[in-house]
């Protein structure tokens, strides 16, 4: 589908700037001050601190006078994506089929800029994994979703990735020399699928598959994770590859 071509005139900074000050709201800064967050947002403090305060008078922050916080009314704005977007629910009913037959958890991941976020997840899952929570991001490096998008990209493309991102050691296993990562994708495009064995999450092992809409154009992933001590590498590429690809190709007319 063709993007819409959108002039700066039309856009309102305002509600740019307070969408982006809520995403500054996570697991390691759950409250902000507003030094903080001007310096975060690059806004002014007095700036920052009128948004904070519009926000805490919606109803979507608390504040004790120093920090802020979001409350469980944000969770609305994520919801209503839930509710509205036709995507995740023809997704869904194949997620839960994968998940039925294979015994693991299965979601779906579509890109967020440099990161994946998770859009569906089966209900039934035996794990607790940090990447498989709907609405949370997570790094395209060191993440089997995350490596299918980089894989796709032309060499230009890949390049400027690198150049911006910081490869981070999230685990002993994680990968963060940039050649040794563009090797793994260079397997990646040519065997159609990517396996991660805990480098974003010790204990987390993920095989993904590509989404692609009927053109050919990838929209999406179909991940399945399992913790490392109920099967190996070479397990879940004879037990769950099948299923996936199975998917795969049920999904593509849902794709668009």
């Amino acid at each position: 589908m063709k993007e819409p071509r959108i002039h700066d005139r039309d856009l309102i900074a305002g509600l740019q700037k307070g969408l982006a000050l809520m995403q500054l709201f996570n697991e390691q800064r759950p409250r902000l001050s507003v030094p903080l967050a001007a310096r975060l947002s690059g806004m002014t403090p007095s700036a920052t601190r009128r948004f904070l305060l519009t926000l805490v008078h919606e109803g979507f922050a608390e504040t004790d006078g120093r920090h802020y916080w979001l409350t469980a009314r944000a969770l609305r704005i994520g919801q209503a994506y839930v509710d509205s977007a036709q995507l995740p629910r023809m997704l869904r009913p194949i997620v839960e089929q994968v998940a039925r037959n294979t015994g693991e958890h299965v979601s779906v991941g579509v890109r967020d800029g440099d990161d994946i976020v998770h859009i569906v997840r089966s209900r039934y899952s035996h794990i607790a994994s940090m990447s498989i929570r709907p609405g949370s991001l997570v790094p395209l490096y060191c993440t089997a979703s995350g490596r299918l998008w980089l894989a796709s990209l032309d060499q230009q493309a890949q390049a400027d990735y690198f150049a911006r991102t910081d490869l981070v050691q999230l685990t002993p296993h994680t990968i963060t020399d940039p050649d040794a990562v563009r090797k793994r994708l260079r397997e990646i495009a040519e065997q159609g699928f990517a396996l991660v064995d805990q480098e974003f999450e010790v204990g987390m092992r993920v095989i993904a598959v590509p989404l692609y809409d009927r053109a050919g154009v990838l929209r999406a992933t179909l991940s399945l994770t399992t913790h490392a001590s109920r099967v190996s590498l070479e397990e879940m590429r004879l037990r769950y590859l099948m299923p996936l690809f199975e998917a795969q190709a049920l999904l593509k007319p849902v794709m668009g």
